[in-house]
């Protein structure tokens, strides 16, 4: 399975001119709504500081692992806390203690942890299983370097893009928003106007590698309900920076099965002589 690194967008994408979408369609070049490079931010509100710290999540800023227990969670959060107590790392270190203090209200409680996971793409148990590497829409034609993929959270369910173009573009009525069902499904000015016909910019063009993530963490799950609380579907929030961060995931994960059938196979060597 390949397993390929991730962009976050940092602003919004603009929309191509009116002009534009009768000039000729390059899949290859899009032109409108091309994710950007950028780091993530946690921003750390404080009434005497707007400075920021940069991190990729709370169990990065923690160094510990997606499956730390409360017991390893503590013990990180109190080791970092003495290192970087203000009276030791100064200003900074104020700032710095502000996050721990928010990563560990979050991950100390289950049901903030549980909210911030799905946040983030994290994989639990099942949920990580079922992520077969293929992506849900299929191809018209050859693969090409570029695909579409519609953020089926920020979209409204507006049905403009599959007016435009419903060879490519479906709804599910399910949960009200659109997808792509067959990538390059209608000609390149179809697509063109049905992308710019977004109100709100929810239309992404993607590389290959990043599209079977991306619509993995985009279908909506059923969340748990308690009698008449809780249900409705559940996804990330952030489904960019949830990529990203289920990408790493699969990379430790890769990595560390390789190590374990390693020192099998060194086992069974040993013991075989």
């Amino acid at each position: 399975m390949h397993i390929s690194t991730i962009s976050l967008p940092t602003q919004p994408l603009l929309k191509p001119n009116s002009s534009q979408v009768q000039q000729h369609f390059n899949p290859n070049k899009p032109r409108c709504r091309w994710r950007q490079n950028c780091t993530t931010v946690i921003r750390c509100c404080s009434k005497k500081s707007t400075e920021t710290v940069r991190t990729e999540n709370y169990y990065d800023l923690l160094g510990i692992s997606v499956d730390s227990n409360p017991k390893a969670i503590k013990e990180a959060y109190r080791n970092l806390q003495k290192k970087h107590h203000p009276d030791i790392a100064g200003k900074k270190g104020h700032e710095y203690t502000l996050m721990l203090n928010q990563a560990y209200h979050v991950l100390m409680r289950e049901n903030l942890r549980k909210d911030y996971d799905a946040s983030i793409g994290k994989m639990r148990g099942e949920f990580a299983r079922e992520y077969t590497g293929s992506g849900y829409s299929s191809w018209n034609g050859p693969m090409r370097p570029q695909a579409l993929f519609v953020d089926e959270t920020a979209c409204v369910g507006c049905r403009e893009c599959v007016h435009h173009a419903n060879n490519t573009f479906m709804m599910d009525e399910t949960v009200g928003c659109a997808r792509v069902k067959v990538q390059y499904g209608d000609d390149g000015q179809k697509i063109e106007v049905a992308v710019e016909s977004c109100p709100v910019n929810c239309i992404h063009w993607v590389d290959k590698e990043e599209l079977a993530v991306l619509e993995f963490l985009s279908r909506p799950r059923a969340k748990e309900a308690y009698g008449m609380f809780g249900g409705g579907w559940d996804r990330p929030s952030n489904v960019f920076m949830a990529a990203k961060f289920f990408i790493k995931q699969l990379k430790e994960r890769e990595s560390s099965n390789k190590q374990k059938n390693g020192n099998y196979s060194h086992h069974f060597t040993v013991t075989d002589k």
